[in-house]
């Protein structure tokens, strides 16, 4: 999420950047890395197939990067799609983070704006003289910006219960790209507390020192790749 490991580690500047936060996912670290190096990778995975905005209450922040052709192609390349992880057209909503519920808030106006819409539209009966939900209805592509995200590209790896606790140092280039952006707080505070943190041979792992490399490379006008 940092926009350092954009610019610093992938040379790429992105056209523009914005808080955003995604209904029916849920953070993942299921990409296994190296064993006492940097364990696991973070993805974003669907929640169940039936849930719907209304009722799910698994969200990710994140941060909504818009690029060119080409740093997309980068992107994609530098994150070992298709082999670690598949692309995963979603739809996000975004918000100017405030630090406080901002994301949380939008979400809100959301889901009210479609109960307002299935109010004043009704329902189409079907065969059954039931009310079925109306597929013409505004909501269905009518909020949020279309975007792409990482989810595993293994379907093994998407199962529950396969997730690898992240190093130390991933983790604190996440929560530095969520307080950069000002995602929420219960947010940042999930990051920081709810989150196993896995073990490590020599310090807490290598994603900081990796970031700080990069940085102090960009500084000396040296271009580099990761």
């Amino acid at each position: 999420m940092a926009s350092s490991t954009m610019i610093n580690l992938r040379n790429i500047t992105p056209l523009a950047s914005t808080a955003a936060i995604l209904p029916g996912h849920a953070l993942r670290f299921n990409i296994p890395g190296m064993p006492g190096v940097e364990p696991s990778s973070a993805a974003v995975e669907p929640t169940t197939s039936t849930t719907t905005m209304d009722n799910d209450t698994s969200v990710v922040h994140g941060v909504l990067y818009k690029l060119t052709e080409e740093d997309f192609g980068t992107i994609c390349q530098t994150e070992g799609v298709p082999l670690a992880y598949a692309l995963h057209r979603c739809r996000v909503i975004p918000y100017v983070g405030d630090g406080k519920s901002a994301g949380d808030d939008a979400l809100c106006r959301v889901i009210a704006r479609d109960q307002k819409i299935d109010t004043e539209a009704g329902s189409i009966p079907d065969g059954n003289n039931n009310k079925a939900s109306n597929e013409q209805s505004p909501k269905k592509d009518g909020w949020g910006v279309s975007a792409f995200t990482l989810r595993a590209a293994r379907r093994e790896w998407r199962q529950e219960g396969k997730d690898i606790p992240p190093s130390r140092s991933y983790l604190n280039v996440l929560i530095r790209g969520a307080k950069e952006f000002a995602l929420d707080a219960s947010y940042v505070g999930k990051l920081e507390n709810d989150i196993p943190v896995g073990k490590t041979w020599i310090g807490n792992g290598l994603s900081e020192e990796m970031l700080w490399m990069a940085e102090r490379r960009k500084k000396k006008g040296v271009t580099s790749l990761f």
